[in-house]
Parts: structure tokens; C-alpha cells; sequence
């Protein structure tokens, strides 16, 4: 079942649906490039986890729902009648289940190897998440991570398809470079050779908008080979297909979290009214 969306679907974007979807994602991109990489390369998926945790001024909290609440009612006394405590009572009073989901979320990335170089990285594939990008122990965690390979003689590919939190740009140039694009672009695909960071021309970069397709990016290797292209709305189609959001997962006739502008979020209004009417008919 396809997405009612051209590109991303900004009804995913949301926390509780958000690591379905990163998981999706990664199998896809990993399938895909395992039909097209040349020998000897390879794509695998890595994992490490994250605690989800997000610092918003002084206040520290998980931004993927972790506490689920289950209220068992009990009936009332009518209003106004008088309790006589006469004798102890055998029914249970009216509570609260409160369960508190302390696991870790999965964060799969995709690494690119070498069997001929002893499994040597070649390529890294992060596709960010929310805590990524916002304040607090994943987003700090993730920097160490994006600099270690910066460091390296590792290509990266990052792979923002969210539209909310503070983009993880290791250069403030690049950063600055982006805010100038016009239109301000939903979502970002950055591209890092390693053999161009000499030159300080390190980043391709891929804008893109909520209305259009998600961009073909290439998947570079080795100087002087052959680049390998991703086509990214294709995985993400396969990812959505087999996915639970058409089928009750994600809740359409509610506006996206986070929020849309005014005038995207009347397009998408309209988009979704009208594939409702084909769909019906």
C-alpha cells in the first residue's frame, strides 16, 4: 500500500512511529546495495543503542513515549450520597497501571566493507534520529561518532529526513550555507568523500522538499571507482509498503507531529482528500 505522500511522509516523522520507520529504512538501503555494490564490497547493518533522551531547558525527559497508562474505573457513589464507613470494604478502589519502558532504541546505521581489506569501512550510512538532533547523551554520542569518521579515510553519508531539531552540520559554513537556500529545504542528504576532505570541498549536498521525490544520492567508494547511485524514494517505498501505517499504525485524519507550516499543511489536507476520493471510488 502505497504512501499518500510524493516523498517523505511527514505522518512518520513522529517519535512513536519515528523508530519503525529508521529500522525500515537501514534493511532497505542494506538490501538495495547488496544488489548493486561491485565486488568486494558489501553492506551490513550495525546497531548501537540510544537512551532517547532529550534535554529541553532544565528539564530532561524521553522523547519516545515510555510510560504506558491503563486506567481501571470502578463505579462511584452517586453525587452527594453520604459514606458510612460501617465496616471495612472488599472492593478495590480505582487505580492507575503505570508501566515505565526503560529499553534502549535501536539505532541501525548501514556500513559499506572491503573482504578483500580485511573488512576494511569503506562507507558510512547514518540516517538520523530525533535525538540526533536535539540536546542531550545520543545527540553528543552521535558527534563523537560523526568526527571519528571524519577523521578517517571513511566516506559519509548522512541522511536527515526530519524536520524538526538543530541539523548535526560538523561545519559552520556548511551550516550557514544551508540557511541561505530558498526555499529552506524539509530535509537534508549530505554526501562526504573522504579523499575531498583535503581539499575542504567536502559535502555534496541534496536539499529536498516535502512535495518532490526523495533524491538519487551517490554511494561513493574508492577514488577513481565507480559510484554506486541510492535511490532513496525507492527504499523508502519498499520500507512504507511493508510497513503498518496504511494499515492503522498512523492516524491521517490528525494533523503530523511535528506540525506542518499553514500552507503545507493545507496541500497535504487536499492531497490526502483526494486520494481518499480515488481510493473510494
Amino acid at each position: 500500500m502505497p504512501s499518500p505522500f510524493p516523498g517523505m511522509d511527514p505522518y512518520l516523522e513522529a517519535p512513536e512511529i519515528w523508530p519503525d520507520l529508521h529500522d525500515a529504512l537501514a534493511s532497505e538501503i542494506r538490501n538495495e546495495l547488496n544488489q548493486t555494490l561491485p565486488t568486494p564490497y558489501y553492506a551490513r547493518l550495525e546497531m548501537r543503542p540510544e537512551l532517547g533522551i532529550v534535554e529541553e531547558g532544565k528539564v530532561t525527559h524521553r522523547i519516545v513515549p515510555d510510560i504506558t497508562v491503563v486506567r481501571h474505573p470502578l463505579p462511584r457513589p452517586a453525587q452527594g450520597a453520604m459514606a458510612v464507613a460501617d465496616r471495612p470494604r472488599r472492593e478495590i478502589s480505582s487505580s492507575l497501571d503505570i508501566t515505565v519502558h526503560l529499553d534502549r532504541i535501536r539505532h541501525h546505521f548501514i556500513e559499506i566493507r572491503d573482504s578483500l581489506q580485511g573488512h576494511k569501512l569503506i562507507t558510512l550510512i547514518e540516517i538520523l534520529s530525533p535525538t540526533n538532533k536535539r540536546p542531550g547523551p545520543d545527540r553528543d554520542a552521535y558527534r563523537r561518532k560523526q568526527r571519528e569518521v571524519l577523521d578517517s579515510d571513511a566516506n559519509l553519508i548522512e541522511i536527515d529526513l526530519l524536520r524538526s531539531g538543530d541539523r548535526v552540520l560538523p561545519d559552520l559554513n556548511l551550516a550557514a550555507l544551508l540557511d541561505e537556500v530558498d526555499p529552506a529545504p524539509d530535509y537534508v542528504v549530505l554526501v562526504n568523500r573522504a579523499w575531498r576532505r583535503a581539499e575542504r570541498v567536502g559535502y555534496e549536498v541534496f536539499p529536498c522538499s516535502l512535495r518532490e521525490w526523495l533524491p538519487c544520492i551517490p554511494v561513493p567508494l574508492k577514488q577513481e571507482e565507480l559510484e554506486v547511485p541510492l535511490d532513496l524514494q525507492y527504499v523508502f517505498n519498499r520500507a512504507y509498503e511493508g510497513g503498518p501505517y496504511r494499515r492503522g499504525a498512523v492516524d491521517y485524519t490528525r494533523p503530523p507531529s511535528p506540525p506542518l507550516s499553514e500552507t503545507d499543511a493545507t496541500w497535504a489536507e487536499l492531497l490526502l482528500r483526494d486520494r481518499n476520493q480515488a481510493a473510494s471510488s
